[in-house]
């Protein structure tokens, strides 16, 4: 049967053809990537709906049920019931955010559901025969309800009257209704399986719209009142405000049912179907991207199958689907991330360079470690390949004639612009490291074995000693002092070359403000002549001047900001402000202000590599990574602004969950309650772990406790009757203190005994009876007691510290531990008993052995034994709260306990203490010792449902046993055992090399580790 002829006429008259979009190419693709952060917590990767709530927090329909994400945790969110299967909610594939905090919520099994924000919980309305699959609150407590078989539906919230809706041309048939919204005029519109339905402002009937005959899968209303849809057959239309006719695209990718449709931050429409997103620009209809998954970008999309799409109030967007899971995608105005090329072919194919460099003539040199040169245009978009063959070129410059030089271990290239071979220099300095072009012609290369330097008036390479001869060590940092010169940076220190000298000159240091470390990474002379200087481990500094001696001065920017132990970033780059920036960092010097960019910023492209970056002519920054080339707009940065809300997430009683009649309400406390605990978060969903948080709760203290974005809750025990108000603050991501406060009131009830008159009346008795008697003897004995006993406590003090402590590494000892363990023990077994498993309630015991250490004693003697012990404490003190304990077990072991944790983080703890002790050698007077520990640990109690089956001793020796089977492994690893099952420690072996493999043994290793076996 035909299209009737309204149909075909606006076909052929629609702004949008299907013969525009036949003549549109059938891929396109753009080589900025759209970069994604994925919530890693979404069973089997399958989300059906996601919807944001008036409060901030992301409700998520799963595979598994409703869940609500508050930037930490995925928190399931379950209606009441005597079980699990009672209070889950099942399939939810609608939500639609409602009035007074309310969320509406469409089931697949129990109709009608809603989230009573105040009063915490779900209740279910059922109210219609079919499955939801579409909801809207059109006006307050008025909600439209589309469904699987049983058509519209309308729900009174202040009669609780569901009401079924005729729509026009269906009859009785009422069938399936898909897509629900609004317009800016009021006007409600129904996709539907048979087409569009629209409902005026004001009138009291639907009037169909002619869409052909199409089944719609969902509508969306753009602010300017153009209504988009889409259809199960993949074709995409709109109806523009005013118009009478609907205007048709070109389908998805492979003709795909389109399932999602939103407004991106940027204005351009997101089309989610069954094969992918599409980008289109709503003004044209015109397609700007197809994106879908590709194996080789990690930040991409993990799946095609789109369900969802939601933008947020920040206006991130937020993607949803089968096997997609739940992705976060935020524009970056700064920064954007130059991904693979998805033709094989290409020269970035494989967007991994080590080196880059812009050409006087806009293009930009992009060298593989492949050995592949590829050729950009200034928008790096790729034109081709420079013609050579050879090693990996690993630096790269051009000169003030246009000659290019590609340095690769053993030579250096001269090549023409257009990449003719001009002649080859052979270069016996190993790895090359970076080529600097002075205005004078000549060439400077930093290479593995020292500096070497090219002239035209000479030939060859020639290399340029140090003040002591060759130099023989890396030298990765070269950049021209304003004066003829060069300062010099690299494995051995920082040296200068003043022109005309024959050699370099060593910089002396001053003893109190020279580099933290002597390693030069990085240098940068600004357009103040200030010298910058990143190093490793103790980052970024700037030169201040010479001390009367001539010894350099440095402010340490890194250190000072509380950023240490890593290098700033190496490449270095002033922009037209004046800050300081790297792939990693930005340092603002008027300010004093020093910001990281993560992944929230748009700094998704992989690792970083050193020396493989260059400044473009607009300004711009390029950096290289192992996943692209990340594109920095000095000029459009701004620190986050963000005002994030801070909710509770969770209350809790005596270690059990609390809910008050309404949240407004607080905590309302009985006479002889021990204990309560508040748990909140800050919803910003960009960088969450960024955050910082501070509480105190008013009427007990006035100070503020820190917290950082692991420690999100605040617990008090045995509270004086009364009233309190708990406050709490956070920062944003960019670590300035929101304006923004939550406060929780909190009651304390008294027991009878401890009202006010009674109290007063025992007081006044008992004050009464003793003050003739004891007052003026009291008085004497009491002053002389204080002094005699102000003194005992001290000596006490200084004999109890010293007999606690280990005098080499001021950690605490053994003894210190055995004073402790016994109440750890009986806490965390407190925590499990009756079978009860708390998320944070397990005491972590790990065992720390220096690799090798006999070998430091041996070769550099006990004195520089005696620095890698204390630097290996001062390693591990910042990975540790406050509340666990660091001790030196013995020789080179130490051990940590993690009180109140997770063994789930067990396996995080263990990989951050083997990173930091492997961060860099010690450096000692007399020498730079390389150090590397293995790690072994074990949660205690081994088996959660028997808590009292298992003694410290046995707990100790999990530790140990797994310690020795992290040594096996090769050492500078971890292994942990994370469970026992079942089993008591006469019935688990754990001698000889298969231990780890016993039934009901659950022992963690690295991902790496775990591959190799």
């Amino acid at each position: 049967m035909g299209l009737p002829a309204t149909t075909k006429l606006w076909k052929k008259l629609g702004a949008w053809g299907l013969a525009l979009w036949a003549c549109a190419p059938a891929w396109a693709s753009s080589q900025w990537q759209t970069a994604f952060q994925p919530v890693p917590e979404i069973p089997r990767a399958v989300v059906a709906r996601v919807v944001q709530d008036a409060e901030g927090f992301l409700w998520v329909g799963t595979g598994d049920g409703l869940a609500r994400w508050d930037g930490y945790r995925l928190q399931p969110m379950e209606r009441e019931g005597p079980d699990a299967l009672a209070r889950n909610m099942g399939w939810v594939r609608a939500m639609a955010p409602g009035s007074q905090g309310r969320l509406w919520i469409g089931t697949e099994a129990f109709g009608l559901a809603v989230w009573d924000a105040e009063r915490q919980r779900i209740e279910v309305l059922g109210g219609v025969p079919a499955g939801v699959l579409a909801l809207l609150e059109a006006q307050p407590g008025e909600v439209w309800i589309g469904t699987l078989g049983s058509g519209l539906w309308r729900y009174q919230a202040s009669t609780g009257q569901f009401s079924p809706v005729e729509l026009p041309g269906l009859g009785m048939k009422r069938g399936q209704v898909n897509g629900l919204a609004l317009d800016p005029a009021g006007t409600l519109w129904v996709a539907h399986w048979q087409g569009l339905s629209r409902r005026p402002a004001g009138a009291s009937a639907f009037e169909a719209v002619d869409v052909g005959g199409q089944t719609l899968q969902t509508v969306k209303a753009a602010p300017d009142g153009t209504v988009w849809f889409g259809a199960k057959s993949g074709q995409l239309g709109r109806l523009r405000a005013g118009a009478a006719t609907v205007e048709w695209a070109g389908g998805a990718a492979g003709r795909s049912t389109i399932n999602a449709l939103a407004l991106g931050s940027d204005g351009k429409l997101w089309v989610g179907h069954r094969a992918g997103i599409d980008f289109i620009e709503p003004k044209s209809g015109r397609l700007l991207e197809r994106l879908q998954h590709q194996a080789g970008h990690a930040a991409g999309l993990p799946a095609n199958e789109v369900t969802t799409l939601w933008r947020d109030a920040t206006g991130a967007m937020w993607v949803g689907g089968f096997g997609v899971g739940l992705l976060r995608h935020m524009e970056s105005p700064a920064l954007r991330v130059r991904g693979p090329d998805a033709d094989p072919t290409s020269a970035m194919a494989v967007a991994d360079a080590r080196a880059l460099l812009q050409l006087q003539d806009g293009r930009v040199l992009a060298a593989a470690h492949s050995g592949t040169v590829a050729v950009l245009d200034a928008d790096l978009k790729t034109l081709g390949r420079l013609p050579r063959e050879g090693a990996p070129v690993e630096a790269m410059a051009q000169d003030a004639r246009g000659q290019v030089w590609l340095a690769s271990a053993g030579s250096v290239e001269q090549r023409e612009p257009n990449g003719r071979l001009v002649q080859r220099w052979p270069v016996g300095g190993g790895a090359a490291m970076m080529l600097r072009a002075q205005p004078d012609g000549s060439l400077w290369l930093g290479a593995q074995q020292g500096l070497f330097r090219w002239q035209p008036s000479k030939p060859g390479f020639v290399a340029v000693p140090g003040p002591n001869g060759p130099i023989g060590s890396d030298l990765f940092a070269l950049e021209p002092d304003g004066e003829g010169g060069l300062w010099v940076g690299g494995l051995a220190g920082l040296y200068r070359w003043r022109m005309g000298a024959a050699q370099l000159e060593a910089v002396a240091m001053d003893p109190q403000e020279g580099l933290g470390v002597p390693v030069v990474l990085g240098l940068l002379r600004d357009r103040k002549g200030q010298l910058w200087v990143d190093t490793a481990v103790s980052g970024l500094h700037r030169l201040i001047g010479m001390n009367a001696k001539g010894q350099a001065r440095f402010e340490r920017v890194s250190v000072s900001q509380g950023v240490a132990g890593r290098p700033f970033g190496a490449n270095l780059h002033e922009d037209a402000r004046g800050r300081i920036w790297s792939q990693q960092f930005v340092y603002d010097p008027t300010q004093a202000e020093l910001r990281e960019l993560r992944a929230a910023d748009g700094a998704l492209f992989g690792t970083a590599w050193f020396r493989a970056h260059t400044r473009l002519a607009d300004g711009s920054l390029l950096f290289a990574g192992s996943r692209g080339l990340l594109r920095v707009e000095p000029d459009r940065y701004e620190p986050s602004t963000d005002r994030p809300p801070i909710r509770v997430t969770d209350l809790r009683v005596e270690g059990k969950p609390y809910r008050p009649e309404r949240l407004s309400d607080g905590l309302k406390l009985a006479p002889g309650t021990r204990s309560f605990s508040v748990y909140y978060a800050a919803l910003d969903f960009g960088d969450p772990q960024r955050l910082r948080y501070r509480h105190r709760l008013l009427g007990y203290e006035t100070d503020w406790t820190l917290a950082d974005a692991t420690q999100r809750s605040a617990s008090y025990g045995l509270l004086p009757p009364g009233n309190y108000t708990l406050e709490v603050e956070a920062t944003n991501r960019s670590g300035v203190w929101s304006p923004e406060r939550l406060s929780v009131p909190v009651t304390v009830q008294p027991a009878w005994w401890q009202r006010g008159f009674v109290q007063a009346l025992l007081s006044l008795g008992l004050w009464l009876s003793l003050w003739g008697l004891l007052h003026l003897r009291t008085r004497h004995l009491r002053r002389r007691e204080q002094e005699l006993q102000a003194l005992v406590d001290t000596r006490t003090a200084e004999l109890r510290e010293a007999s606690l402590t280990d005098p080499l590494t001021g950690l605490h000892n053994r003894r210190y531990l055995a004073l402790r363990l016994s109440e750890d023990l009986r806490h965390v077994q407190r925590q499990h008993h009756e079978g009860r498993k708390p998320v944070d309630g397990d005491l972590l015991v790990f065992l720390i052995d220096i690799d090798h250490f006999k070998q430091v004693n041996d070769r550099y003697g006990h004195t520089t034994g005696d620095h890698v012990l204390q630097e290996t404490a001062m390693r591990l003190r910042p990975l540790l709260r406050e509340t666990d304990t660091l001790v030196r077990w013995g020789g080179e072991e130490f051990l940590v306990l993690a009180r109140d944790s997770s063994r789930s983080h067990g396996a995080e703890l263990a990989a951050r203490i083997v990173q930091a002790l492997n961060a860099g050698p010690v450096l000692t007077p007399e020498a730079s010792v390389p150090v590397t520990a293995s790690v072994g640990w074990s949660a205690f109690p081994p088996d959660p449902n028997a808590p009292e089956a298992w003694d410290w001793e046995a707990s100790l020796q999990l530790a140990d046993s797994a310690l020795y089977a992290a040594k096996a492994a090769g050492r500078n690893t971890w292994l942990g055992v994370a469970q026992v099952d079942g089993k008591r420690p006469g019935e688990l072996n754990t001698l000889g090399s298969g231990w780890t493999q016993q039934a009901g043994l659950q022992v963690m290793r690295p991902s790496a580790q775990r591959k190799r076996e």
